[in-house]
């Protein structure tokens, strides 16, 4: 099954700020989420129960996503940024007004 990946407008900014090596890393998984949907990333607890996060450790970058309500073929990106200090997860929630 394909899913179609679809950013939030923050995600997106998010995505603009990276270096051109951070994209070509992100765009890896995005296309593993784009092939296998909420089946792929790992699940997150608490607030943010309903996401999932794909990692890049040697990047030090982290990329949230969630099933979209608009359908369950559309996986939403929340967030893409490093990890400092739970920074990525804190906007997570932030930007998901939890």
């Amino acid at each position: 099954m394909s899913y179609k990946v679809k950013y939030t407008p923050a995600s997106k900014k998010d995505y603009e700020k990276l270096e051109n090596s951070q994209k070509l890393q992100v765009r890896k998984s995005l296309k593993k989420i784009e092939e296998f949907g909420l089946d792929t990333g790992q699940p997150l607890r608490g607030k943010l129960a309903d996401c999932k996060k794909m990692k890049h450790k040697k990047l030090g970058l982290r990329v949230i996503f969630k099933q979209s309500d608009l359908g369950i073929e559309i996986i939403e990106i929340v967030v893409i940024g490093k990890r400092n200090e739970k920074e990525v997860y804190r906007e997570a929630e932030k930007r998901l007004g939890r």
